[in-house]
């Protein structure tokens, strides 16, 4: 029988925290292993509150370089440098090549040494990883083409345990770049930069386990807001939920 895998929205907020949400970070708990989708603040203390052992987690996978994503990255390489964690391995999965020399001259001015076991990968799109028991998939989104200057953004495909999962990362204001046509078990899509009623009936059209919303935007808190994207979500052809910091969803 297949174990089950563990999904901990550890921050589920978008830009900017408010007084109920942290800024993005999934923990995901594969059966022999751990890893990461995001690091936004304060992604090792939350790490910390699950209870999960830090030296399960392997990989920290980040879908782009704005701070929300980002801004407990150097706790996190501060805490896999420290003590015995300083052997333990560690990758982290960067978009951007120069965000590597950032973070390292940041680690520095903080007086962290960072352990020789932390690999930093840069992201390209296609297989990252692939074996019997762990595969993972970057398909490059288009969250930056508001910008003047275009970065790199990402959503992951995970395939592990015989189950199959996709992590959007950010996406475009008009949904154009939703990876589509994929069977997943489960799906967790951000909330802000798009709007839901235009993306009802794409997200109608997949073949979903389950489908869980994070990155959370301001039109949808509050009790009311709640109420209006139960109404917009009603008739998908699967269940979808609207996390919260620290819910925890079975695959």
């Amino acid at each position: 029988m297949d174990k089950n895998i563990i999904v901990t929205t550890l921050g589920t907020s978008h830009g900017s925290p408010t007084r109920e949400r942290y800024n993005t970070s999934t923990l995901v708990e594969l059966p022999d292993m751990s890893f990461m989708i995001d690091s936004g603040a304060p992604a090792l203390g939350q790490l910390v509150r699950t209870g999960v052992d830090e030296s399960s987690v392997k990989h920290l996978f980040i879908t782009h370089m704005h701070e929300d994503h980002v801004g407990g990255l150097p706790d996190m390489v501060k805490a896999m440098s420290k003590g015995s964690m300083k052997e333990h391995e560690f990758n982290i999965w960067l978009p951007e090549a120069e965000a590597e020399e950032g973070l390292r001259a940041f680690c520095k001015v903080m007086h962290v040494n960072v352990s020789e076991k932390i690999s930093f990968h840069v992201i390209e799109p296609g297989t990252l990883i692939d074996t019997p028991d762990f595969k993972v998939e970057a398909y490059l989104t288009d969250h930056f083409g508001y910008a003047a200057t275009w970065h790199p953004s990402f959503a992951f495909g995970v395939f592990a345990a015989s189950k199959r999962m996709l992590f959007t990362g950010d996406l475009s204001s008009d949904f154009h770049d939703f990876p589509q046509g994929m069977d997943m078990d489960f799906v967790l899509c951000e909330l802000t930069h798009y709007k839901l009623e235009n993306a009802i009936p794409i997200l109608a059209k997949q073949h979903f386990g389950k489908l869980v919303f994070n990155h959370v935007g301001n039109p949808w808190h509050g009790d009311e807001n709640v109420e209006r994207w139960r109404k917009l979500v009603k008739d998908l052809p699967y269940p979808a939920f609207l996390a919260w910091d620290m819910d925890k969803f079975t695959v």
